[in-house]
């Protein structure tokens, strides 16, 4: 009886914990970990450099490295420049799970874009309005953005 009360006790702190660790509410785009070790506080951000900005949003970070699994699920900001970008794997030296200055990225460039679109075909045949996934072989997924799999370096 005793350990189920504690058990009783500690689900709420454990599942509250989870939010803590920046959980995605809307998975806007989804893949597979492969390589990376956990230990290494880790977190996912967005980097992209369009008209001449360099951007690299980290206000929908997520924190992966606590209890590394094989994949995961980020949620895309409308906040941002429309252009291209792609998700990163990084080391959160300063503890900040933010992606900044002096944080090294470790995942290696898989070579898909998302793209951020204004209009219809804005950067590339087939995006549509707002967040697509365009392969290296010009293939666009327009709603269900998976298949984002990211290998370490």
């Amino acid at each position: 009886m005793k350990k189920l009360l504690t058990i009783a006790a500690l689900a709420p702190l454990a599942l509250s914990a989870c939010t803590l660790a920046g959980n995605p509410l809307k998975k806007d785009v989804t893949g597979q970990l492969r390589g990376f070790q956990s230990g290494q506080n880790l977190g996912l951000a967005l980097v992209g450099f369009n008209n001449g900005q360099y951007t690299a949003d980290g206000t929908q970070s997520q924190v992966i490295d606590k209890f590394l699994t094989g994949g995961f699920a980020l949620d895309l900001p409308n906040n941002v420049p429309f252009g291209t970008y792609r998700v990163i794997v990084f080391r959160d030296a300063n503890n900040n799970n933010r992606y900044d200055a002096g944080d090294t990225v470790l995942s290696k460039d898989n070579g898909k874009r998302l793209a951020f679109a204004q209009n219809d075909n804005q950067f590339f045949a087939g995006t549509k309005k707002g967040w697509n996934l365009v392969s290296p072989d010009g293939n666009v997924q327009t709603t269900l953005l998976n298949n984002y799999d990211l290998d370490a370096q």
